[in-house]
């Protein structure tokens, strides 16, 4: 359920740490030290290496071994790169700020060795993936909440080391440390929030596991074959309790169930702003399958949790949500799952099967649902059950998190503030003055046809002007690779073919630019298309909206100009909607005013 529970050992944001350290020392007159100092990193980078191994495994006694020889040599690089020639050398013009790039990156792994790191080892096994497998269908939420401890300590440490090597500039270096310097930024700032995201998942996980009594909460699975902001339509939702760390499945419903009351009349439209109704149309809050054209999954999140409070006639505490993709990751964990009739379901044919193959069997919606249902279900109690490989079921909700295809929300305003800005919340609000662009994708032809949809987007920082906007530039290729005759095939994949024609891709796009950002142009294969003038705003953020057509066989090519609030020199996050293939979120784009 909480896919950041996943421990990653900080030894293993170490490694790119000493190669830095090593590739430094050319730069420093004083060989002698110099070789000490790589002698000793290296022997701790072969360690890093013994302890992260040891740390997954659960070998408690060879992760203490490891760990203190790691301290050992990290410790004494820190000490030889400190003081003396090195400070001095450290104040020369131009050789000064490599030499203390080398200093203040061997003093990061020394602080990781000796404060991040014995929290981890001493909690020993508990911190293995297979700590957190079920047993008889519980988990243990006091093992849980012992664990909180070591993680929010690593995560300190994480996140003091992660702004100083960040305040490293980079590209002021001498040529051979550039690369490796950016590599260790990007990496240690991934490590931060991935251990932040993690002692905050082990603060919440006992309560929300049933700990202080039971929990509702409402299972979501998307279809990616009709795409929407979030991920794809909300097809099948589940009822699921916990307490004390036991879950059990209850009453599952399809979309339309959702969109009645317990007396079976069709309930109320869900109360939306003025912005929202701009920025996303008013079905969003007529019909849950609507829901999520809005990107901002805590609100999606609190529409679909007030449909379902209606419907079932019982209190819902949270939302968790994932697609067909992140089911597939899961299923290389626990293996195949039987759906019925024999069928089995594989990390391998998950994809086709649920996107595109039971709208091949199936004609009768009723049909379609039930596979759904059963493939949901069933996934579920393998997970619980804790079948199969533990440590790659760990190791794949993390992934789908990463993708934004797994999203968890609280009704309760505390713990959704715990997570609010972590990848599993999916908010769309730019809370400080890093630029968010935001590519949000949703179906407009009534189709299934997404299953054939790729795309990619390349994102640069191209500008900065005299008041300090970026100019943020985003090209995506869309390919529609459906190669069928759109006669043969049933009109619920391909469309009726009043919106367009049967077989095309009709996508409406939604743009969001960074707070106090616009759009400023776009082109449609190199030409330039109509910039309307809009005023639509969500979240203090632009919203530029259009349709794109995209053939059987074709591919079009679309470019936005995205220009920021001035002063926001930040390095850019960009997002988009997960389709089918992997996708990239989060993704940091260098500033263009650096």
């Amino acid at each position: 359920m909480f896919s950041r529970i996943t421990w990653r050992s900080p030894a293993v944001w170490l490694t790119t740490g000493f190669v830095l350290a090593v590739v430094g020392f050319a730069l420093v007159p004083f060989m002698l030290e110099a070789r000490t100092v790589a002698s000793s990193l290296l022997r701790a980078q072969d360690e890093a290496t013994r302890l992260k191994d040891q740390l997954a495994s659960g070998d408690a006694e060879g992760a203490r071994g490891s760990l203190s020889r790691l301290q050992a040599d990290s410790a004494e690089a820190h000490r030889v790169s400190r003081g003396g020639m090195w400070d001095a050398a450290a104040k020369v013009p131009w050789l000064g700020r490599n030499v203390e790039a080398v200093q203040i990156t061997s003093a990061s792994i020394d602080d990781i060795a000796s404060r991040g790191l014995p929290p981890v080892v001493e909690a020993g096994t508990a911190l293995s993936a297979d700590s957190f497998k079920p047993r008889n269908g519980t988990i243990d939420v006091k093992a849980l909440a012992a664990l909180a401890p070591a993680v929010a300590s690593a995560s300190d440490v994480l996140e003091r080391n992660a702004d100083r090597i960040g305040a490293i500039e980079a590209e002021s270096l001498v040529g051979p440390l550039v690369r490796p310097v950016l590599d260790l930024q990007r990496q240690i700032d991934d490590a931060d929030r991935a251990a932040d995201a993690a002692s905050r998942v082990m603060r919440l996980a006992p309560a929300s596991l049933g700990a202080d009594g039971v929990q509702n909460y409402l299972l979501v699975f998307q279809t990616n074959a009709e795409i929407r902001s979030t991920g794809g339509m909300g097809g099948v939702f589940v009822l699921l309790s916990t307490e004390n760390g036991t879950i059990t499945l209850g009453e599952q419903s399809s979309s339309e169930d959702l969109n009645r009351g317990t007396d079976g009349t069709r309930l109320a439209d869900a109360a939306l702003s003025d912005d929202e109704k701009r920025a996303f149309g008013t079905l969003m809050g007529r019909d849950v399958r609507a829901a999520n054209i809005s990107p901002d999954y805590p609100r999606v999140a609190q529409i679909w949790a007030d449909r379902a409070e209606a419907a079932y006639g019982v209190d819902v505490d949270g939302v968790i949500s994932l697609d067909a993709v992140a089911m597939s990751y899961v299923l290389r964990g626990v293996g195949s799952v039987d759906v019925g009739e024999g069928a089995k379901l594989t990390a391998d044919n998950a994809i086709d099967r649920l996107l595109n193959g039971v709208y091949l069997q199936y004609e009768d919606p009723a049909d379609q649902d039930a596979y759904f249902e059963a493939a949901t279900s069933r996934t579920f109690e393998a997970v619980m059950s804790g079948r199969g490989d533990w440590t790659q079921v760990v190791s794949s909700l993390s992934e789908a998190v990463g993708e934004r295809r797994l999203q968890v929300w609280f009704r309760d305003g505390e713990r959704q503030r715990v997570i609010a800005s972590t990848d599993v919340a999916g908010r769309v609000v730019q809370a400080d003055d890093t630029p968010h662009v935001g590519l949000y994708i949703t179906d407009s032809a009534q189709s299934k046809m997404q299953y054939y949809l790729r795309y990619d987007t390349r994102v640069k920082a191209t500008t900065c002007s005299a008041d300090r906007r970026q100019t943020i530039s985003v090209t995506t290729s869309f390919r529609n690779q459906f190669s069928g005759d759109p006669k043969k095939t049933p009109w619920y994949i391909v469309g009726r073919g009043d919106r367009t024609a049967k077989g095309n891709q009709l996508l409406t796009y939604r743009l969001l630019t960074p707070k106090g950002g616009q759009v400023t142009g776009f082109t449609i294969d190199g030409t330039e298309q109509y910039l309307a003038s809009s005023k639509v705003t969500y979240k203090d953020r632009a919203v530029q909206y259009g349709t794109l057509k995209v053939p059987p066989g074709d591919e079009i090519s679309v470019t936005w100009q995205v220009q920021t609030a001035p002063g926001a020199v930040a390095d850019a996050r960009y997002f988009e909607t997960p389709g089918i293939a992997t996708s990239s979120n989060d993704v940091r784009v260098p500033s263009a005013c650096r």
